[in-house]
């Protein structure tokens, strides 16, 4: 059973949720007068959650709730359990009889620091 809640409060956002795992490498290529190319890669890979969500009213406003105030999330979907906070909330895609979908994106590892 797969499912979205917001880890902080422990309140369930959603059941259907669509899961994919992404990651960004930071590298630098270089290519030397032979042709020969020399790839450079920076730290840890960036790892990203990308999540397709259908919510109701409640589950819209509880999703807005979480990116405003940088809640912890944890999705439980068939590959795993996984935490992460809101980084990108797209548009809500109205459907029928009060249900959206919407693309969000989760960072894997994040700190939160106050302004």
């Amino acid at each position: 059973m797969s499912y979205l809640k917001n880890a902080d409060t422990n309140t369930l956002i959603t059941r259907f949720v669509s899961f994919r795992k992404t990651q960004e490498i930071i590298r630098t290529v270089q290519t030397a007068l032979d042709g020969t190319e020399y790839l450079t890669r920076f730290g840890a890979p960036t790892v990203h959650y990308e999540l397709t969500l259908y919510v109701d009213e409640a589950g819209k406003a509880l999703l807005m709730s979480a990116e405003d105030s940088v809640s912890l999330l944890e999705c439980t979907v068939k590959q795993g359990v996984f935490t992460g906070r809101i980084v990108e909330l797209g548009d809500f895609e109205y459907l029928a009889a009060g249900w959206y979908k919407v693309e969000a994106t989760l960072a894997a590892v994040s700190e939160v620091s106050e302004p």
